[in-house]
């Protein structure tokens, strides 16, 4: 069993790193400002507002179902 000593870092971490190029750099910097711009594309408001409507959805569809089950069973029942 062989054993690597902490302050000795093998394999890649030794390899100096390599400089970015331009094109990566680039592309880095227009995903970021196209990533910011979006975060503030939709106002915050608008956001609580539809989360609010999903949830309210969600509620709704629950309650149909459990609606619908218990019609389901009453007709098993009365037969």
């Amino acid at each position: 069993m062989s054993v690597i000593p902490a302050h000795e870092l093998g394999g890649a971490a030794n390899a100096a790193p390599t400089p970015e190029s331009v094109w990566q750099r680039l592309s880095r910097a227009i995903d970021a400002y196209l990533a910011e711009r979006t975060k503030k594309a939709i106002p915050a408001i608008t956001l609580r507002r539809s989360r609010h409507e999903i949830a309210q959805c969600r509620r709704l569809a629950r309650s149909r179902v459990a609606m619908a089950a218990e019609t389901f069973r009453g007709r098993l029942a009365r037969s």
